[in-house]
């Protein structure tokens, strides 16, 4: 087990929460070499700044709050943010509506280039104990309901002909213009994410990353939810 991986699980669990933050669960990926997103946990309005000038570019800000886990539902996500005035009038608004909701901070995160949108997550069977699930993502989960499972842990092969049973195919290949899904690095997310998951199965309930984005960058995870047992 990581050192670093099992005591953000244990300082979730020792706060008596259900669920990690994002941030949270972004560092987990993190640990584990995922590609993610440059992003930033700020407090106050200069290091918001700050985090986007980095960025150099548009980003998306987010409502870190253990009181705030449907982010979309509240209004507490916003994306595309391309100015300083922008990232100031979010600030202050999230900092204002959301004054009693325990904000431990706002995640400033660089966007993604469009691309298809997957998700690998995991849960517990009754059978079979971790399992793990690929599959388009985003608007496509409940659409499509296209995805397929494995057993924890999952190796790179096992990982490749999952991906190999999503039906709609067509989504991985080019899809309207998009540059194909790099199906090794895809496998490649899915086998560490399979493992997480059973390593830590005595920690972990649910997992979703949703989306990961796959671009002609590589992979990405922009959103990530981790939920207790």
């Amino acid at each position: 087990m990581n050192v670093q991986i099992k005591e953000i699980f244990e300082k979730v669990k020792s706060e008596n929460r259900k669920a990690l933050l994002e941030h949270e669960a972004k560092e987990i990926l993190r640990l584990l070499d995922l590609p993610l997103p440059p992003s930033k946990l700020v407090k106050t309005e200069e290091e918001a700044i700050k985090a986007f000038n980095e960025f150099n570019g548009p980003v998306a800000m987010k409502v870190m709050s253990p009181k705030v886990l449907h982010k979309t539902d509240e209004q507490a996500v916003k994306i595309g943010i391309a100015t300083v005035e922008e990232v100031k009038e979010t600030f202050n608004d999230y900092m204002n509506r959301f004054a009693e909701k325990e904000v431990v901070g706002i995640l400033v995160e660089k966007m993604v280039a469009k691309g298809v949108e997957l998700i690998i997550g995991s849960q517990i069977d009754k059978t079979f104990g971790p399992v793990i699930l690929v599959g388009p993502g985003g608007i496509f989960v409940e659409a499509l309901k296209d995805v397929v499972f494995r057993m924890c842990p999952c190796s790179l092969e096992q990982a490749l002909s999952a991906i190999d049973e999503i039906k709609t195919q067509k989504l991985l290949n080019g899809f309207r213009g998009l540059a194909p899904v790099n199906r090794e690095q895809l496998a490649e997310i899915m086998s560490k994410l399979s493992n997480l998951a059973w390593e830590y199965r005595e920690y972990i309930g649910e997992m979703d990353i949703n989306p990961l984005i796959a671009n002609s960058d590589g992979i990405f995870p922009v959103d990530a939810r981790i939920i207790l047992k």
